[in-house]
């Protein structure tokens, strides 16, 4: 189904951002289509698929910048989908960095821990008022209108003094960003990678700087103040996303990274 773009020329602005709908469901596509204000938020809905399959096709050839997206579709899942796009964006295949909103039915966090892995914006359930998918839509803009303007800016992965030359923490440094996620130990890294533990762990520390457990404390406080500061998730919804799925052990090991709780960093984010 096309939707008429704000803006039909090629040569649009590049800080215009193009957005495109996935839901099996009609009566949400055409509610999504038609109830929230694109005009008003500065982006052009493009297009609205029907399943996942469809819409990446389509995205081979034409630049998305923002998806709102469902999660269970036939042929192929929101999340499948968002897995393609991020190898084809790996690849270069794909030009633009797609920012991914899942609006799902489905309450079981697991889908939206394995969504915030992918690099999702907000995870909304099922039914969200209006106002909330603009709000989650106004973010995805943000970002894109920031990265136009510093593109290339570096990922998760805290920099350290050098590049690391070792293949072993190389790939070490790959898994944690992929996983951080999860209840990640040194140890299954280790076995993965067919070296003992206290070999992984020398060499860890030899070419990062830092050991293994630090390393990964920082890349879950990174993304566990992004999404205090940027998504609707609940506080305990954001320790489960990060790998911490006590509440309790989330907030105090929050306040002794970050000198405050959760609810007051939110807070002065807001």
């Amino acid at each position: 189904m096309e939707i008429r773009s704000r803006t039909e020329d090629a040569s649009m602005n590049a800080t215009v951002c193009r957005a495109v709908i996935i839901d099996d469901e009609t009566w949400i596509r055409e509610g999504l289509s038609e109830h929230i204000n694109w005009e008003m938020l500065g982006i052009d809905l493009v297009q609205v698929f029907q399943d996942g399959l469809e819409a990446i096709r389509y995205m081979e050839d034409h630049p998305v910048d923002i998806l709102l997206s469902d999660i269970r579709m036939p042929n192929m899942t929101g999340l499948e989908l968002v897995a393609r796009l991020r190898e084809m964006e790996n690849d270069k295949r794909l030009l633009s960095n797609t920012k991914v909103i899942f609006l799902s039915g489905y309450g079981d966090f697991k889908y939206a821990q394995e969504a915030l892995r992918l690099g999702a914006v907000d995870y909304l359930l099922k039914p969200s008022d209006v106002e909330e998918i603009e709000v989650a839509l106004q973010k995805a803009k943000m970002i894109c209108t920031k990265e136009a303007v510093q593109p290339d800016k570096p990922a998760l992965e805290p920099k350290v003094s050098e590049e690391p030359s070792s293949y072993l923490i190389k790939k070490a440094l790959q898994m944690m960003a992929a996983r951080f996620t999860e209840d990640l130990h040194l140890h299954q890294i280790a076995e993965e990678l067919f070296v003992t533990s206290n070999y992984l762990s020398r060499l860890f520390r030899q070419e990062t700087g830092k050991s293994f457990s630090d390393y990964l404390s920082h890349l879950r406080i990174e993304k566990a103040c992004e999404l205090l500061g940027s998504s609707t998730l609940k506080i305990y919804q954001i320790g489960e996303a990060v790998g911490y799925p006590n509440p309790r052990y989330f907030s105090e090991w929050f306040q002794k990274q970050m000198g405050m709780s959760p609810g007051d960093y939110r807070s002065r984010r807001a």
